[in-house]
């Protein structure tokens, strides 16, 4: 049983349904934890730290650690955890870092095994099929030749921050790849359990598979 929540990007108050949903999920007796390292080089991580805790912090999370180097860790360090959130940044570094360590196996396993992952951005993105839906806007500077993600996610690549001018760069990625894609915009996120994808946020997800585009409204299963 899987227990994932994508989201689309965005601030704070664009995120605030999803991430409200999120938490009524968890143990609050146990730390949340938050890994940033998508945001390497971009963000001092102090900042990220004071971020993820204005986000939850009034939602009723108040204890959350976070991993900035990811070597030498273990599935059984993370059963101290409620959760793993994992944040936006640079996708390729992201995955890299992740394959690098050997955290993708690591992260993969806990979410077999019924732990609960929140994706935000490029967090999102790794989870899915493949990350070249972050290629428009996400430089590769890593030595990454192959870009399969996590593929927790029902086989679909995501695609975040998500606007109607993508449906064309959408569709060729589709055509050439031959992955169906779930587009989120900044408002929007996706939840998957028991096998059930569900859209939550304020405004709906779009679905792009071959031949077929499909917009799922908020609280509707992605069929």
């Amino acid at each position: 049983m899987m227990n994932l929540f994508l989201s689309g990007g965005g601030d704070k108050e664009q995120s605030e349904m999803i991430d409200k949903e999120f938490v009524e999920t968890l143990d609050l007796t146990k730390p949340m934890l938050y890994i940033p390292i998508a945001m390497q080089g971009e963000v001092p991580y102090e900042g990220c730290y004071k971020w993820i805790h204005n986000v939850f912090n009034p939602l009723g999370i108040n204890e959350i650690e976070m991993w900035t180097d990811l070597e030498a860790k273990s599935l059984e360090d993370l059963s101290t955890f409620s959760s793993i959130y994992i944040g936006g940044g640079n996708t390729f570094n992201l995955l890299n870092d992740l394959r690098e360590t050997g955290f993708d196996k690591i992260l993969k396993e806990y979410v077999d095994n019924n732990g609960i992952v929140y994706g935000g951005s490029a967090g999102a993105i790794v989870l899915g099929r493949d990350i070249l839906t972050s290629s428009h806007m996400d430089p590769n500077h890593t030595d990454l030749m192959t870009f399969e993600g996590l593929n927790c996610f029902g086989g679909y690549s995501i695609w975040c921050h998500y606007e109607n001018s993508s449906d064309d760069s959408i569709k060729e990625y589709v055509n050439k790849y031959g992955y169906s894609v779930i587009a989120l915009p900044e408002e929007t996120g996706v939840f998957l359990h028991d096998g059930i994808v569900r859209v939550a946020g304020s405004s709906p997800a779009t679905i792009f598979r071959e031949g077929d585009i499909k917009v799922i409204n908020p609280d509707e299963i992605v069929k």
